[in-house]
Formats: C-alpha cells, sequence, structure tokens
C-alpha cells in the first residue's frame, strides 16, 4: 500500500480543512438575522396609476437596484447591480414571487455575512436567470418551502448558492464555479429537494455538498475541478445519480458519517479517489458507477455494512476496490480492467463478503 500512504497525508490535511471549513460555514449560516440591510423596498405603489407605470407588459414589476420585496408578485432586474455594498442586494421576505434576472448580474463587494439574493422564510418562492458575483453567499435561501432555483450563475463568492433549511425545492439547471468553499451548500434540515443538472466547475473545496440533509435527490450534475465533486457529510437518505465527477483533487464521491445513500450510475474520473466512503459512512448503496483513471476507483475506510455492486472500475493507478478498517460490507459483481491491483481488503477488515468479482489488474 505504498502508494496510498503517498497520498493520504495531503488527503488527511485536506479533509480537516473541509471540516473545519464546514464548521465556520454551518455556524455562520444558521445564525438568523444576517444580512437583513437593504438600501430600498419594492412595495406596492398606493396609487394604482403608478404601480402601472412601473409594471412591463408581462406585469412583472421592475427593479432596478437593491432592494426588499415584501409583497407577492412577478419582479425582474432591468439592469446589473455593481459592486453593491448592501449586506443583501435582492431581499425577498414574501410568499409566492418569482423574481427574474434576466440574466443581469448582481454584484458585490465580498462583505463577510452579504448575499446577492435572500429569501427568508415563507413558500413558493422563484429565484430564477440570475448572476450574483462578489457576496459572500452569492444566492442563499433560508427556511423555505417549495422554493425554485432555475438557471442561475453563482461565481467568486464564498459560497454560491446556500440552501439552508429547505424543503420540496427544486434547483434546476444552475452554475456555481470559482467560488472560495462550496459552488452549491443544502444544509440543516433541508429535506425531499430535488438539484438536476447542476455545474459547478473550479470550486476550492466542494462542488455540490450536503451537511446533514437527508431525503434528496442530486441527479445529472457535473462536478470537475473541485477538491471533492460532490460531499455528503451526515447527509442520510439522499440519491446522487447520472452524475460525472472528473478531475477533482481528492474524490468525485464522498460520503462521511453519512448512512442509507444510494450512489448509482455516476462517471467518476479523479486524482485520488473516484467514490470514497469514510467516517463511519453506513448502509450506504454504491451501484452501477464508472471508475475510471483513478488512483483508487472506490474506497472504504471505517465504513460498515455497505453495498457495492455492479460497478465498472477501470485504470486505477493503484487498486481497482479498496477497503480498510470497513466491515461486513458486500462487494458483488463489480468489472473492470487494467487496474494495477484488483480488490484489496485489509487485515483490520472484518466480516466483509465477495462474489461475483472480475475487476481485472494489468498484465
Amino acid at each position: 500500500m505504498g502508494r496510498i500512504t503517498n497520498f493520504e497525508g495531503r488527503e488527511k490535511r485536506s479533509m480537516r480543512t473541509v471540516w473545519v471549513v464546514l464548521s465556520v460555514v454551518l455556524a455562520f449560516t444558521l445564525v438568523p438575522g444576517i444580512g437583513n440591510t437593504v438600501s430600498q423596498q419594492a412595495a406596492e405603489p398606493e396609487n394604482p396609476n403608478i404601480q402601472n407605470e412601473r409594471q412591463t407588459v408581462d406585469s412583472a414589476t421592475s427593479v432596478d437596484s437593491c432592494t426588499t420585496i415584501s409583497n407577492p408578485g412577478r419582479y425582474t432586474l432591468t439592469s446589473d447591480v455593481t459592486n453593491a455594498t448592501d449586506d443583501t442586494c435582492i431581499r425577498i421576505t414574501a410568499n409566492d414571487v418569482v423574481f427574474d434576472g434576466r440574466g443581469n448580474d448582481i454584484d458585490g463587494v465580498g462583505a463577510f455575512g452579504s448575499a446577492g439574493v435572500l429569501v427568508t422564510g415563507g413558500e413558493n418562492v422563484t429565484v430564477r436567470n440570475a448572476t450574483a458575483t462578489d457576496w459572500d453567499d452569492g444566492i442563499r435561501f433560508t427556511s423555505v418551502q417549495n422554493a425554485t432555483v432555475r438557471e442561475t450563475t453563482t461565481a467568486r463568492n464564498r459560497v454560491g448558492l446556500s440552501l439552508v433549511s429547505l424543503r420540496g425545492g427544486t434547483v434546476v439547471n444552475n452554475t456555481a464555479r470559482e467560488n472560495a468553499v462550496a459552488g452549491v451548500f443544502l444544509v440543516g434540515a433541508s429535506e425531499n429537494n430535488t438539484l438536476r443538472n447542476t455545474t459547478a466547475n473550479e470550486n476550492a473545496l466542494v462542488g455540490v455538498q450536503l451537511v446533514e440533509a437527508n431525503g434528496n435527490r442530486v441527479l445529472d450534475t457535473v462536478a470537475r475541478g473541485n477538491e471533492f465533486g460532490v460531499a455528503l457529510i451526515g447527509a442520510n437518505d439522499n440519491t446522487v445519480r447520472g452524475s460525472a465527477a472528473d478531475e477533482n483533487e481528492i474524490a468525485g464521491v464522498w460520503l462521511s458519517a453519512a448512512a442509507d445513500n444510494r450512489i448509482r450510475d455516476n462517471r467518476v474520473s479523479n486524482r485520488f479517489y473516484g467514490i470514497y466512503l469514510a467516517d463511519g459512512a453506513r448502509n450506504n448503496t454504491v451501484e452501477s458507477n464508472t471508475a475510471r483513471n483513478n488512483s483508487v476507483g472506490v474506497r472504504l475506510r471505517a465504513s460498515d455494512g455497505n453495498a457495492v455492486l455492479r460497478n465498472t472500475v477501470s485504470n486505477s493507478s493503484d487498486t481497482g476496490i479498496l477497503l480498510i478498517s470497513s466491515d461486513e460490507n458486500r462487494v458483488v459483481g463489480n468489472t473492470g480492467a487494467d487496474n494495477r491491483r484488483g480488490i484489496i481488503v485489509s487485515e483490520s477488515s472484518q466480516g466483509n463478503s465477495r462474489s461475483n468479482n472480475s475487476v481485472g489488474e494489468q498484465e
């Protein structure tokens, strides 16, 4: 296991960094009332004639600067907002709101605690076609039900798209890139959300991460050039399917202290690990994934009771499937070729079952 020990030190340092940063992010994100300062309010005018003049042809109220939206309705951003110094630029506190950025940029100055778009409480809020750059959180939803986030771009923020205690949300066709911590962050009591067609590239730590978020679906993600592509930390009963996690430094898909998740039909090709289960990950199913050109295709460390089924693992520079200090796992029906070593189970692992595998080694 010489090659593994060569990069395990870097892996441990990177994972410690992730845990420290996530602890700070989580503590800060869950503090209520941060980012409440706004410059004006987009309430309905009392004079109906004035209201009609402000509305566009499609009955949407025009917005051209930072504001608070406290009434239901449709709102449209009509121009870029550049170098905004407000703690929050677009703050939405009402139910039944559609905010359309129309491709305009909501740009801040990177102030701590700031947000380009902040949606707090309520339900049935849609944010679409908006770009948020240079904020602490580009777009942040907190304690919202039945929200929709569609076709947004978040870049150069601390976190691109921060979803805190979001329930029943639909998050579709969003791009999060070059953010300082994570592209998309789903945290807390976030349940029954669907994240589909997310592109999360070149974020400093994680492309898409779920922290203590349960019962969500992460589908058709592209995560490239991060430390970790998709990460589930203390997150249970989630599905990660149909995603491509390539060229990430540590792992394409990482599960830590996560249980009862389904990792299926993904394609992973990364510097160290394709799919990595660690730190008490249990009862997860890793099935029908394709892992090519990783150092280790599928790795389990201190993870028990998982199923590694029918994966294709090829061209691993160290090991196809590796179990270390992991007990009572099933490794069944996996295939592949041209791995330096096929399947390795360390002496510290007990009670694992292997059958019908053909994870070929290099000739």
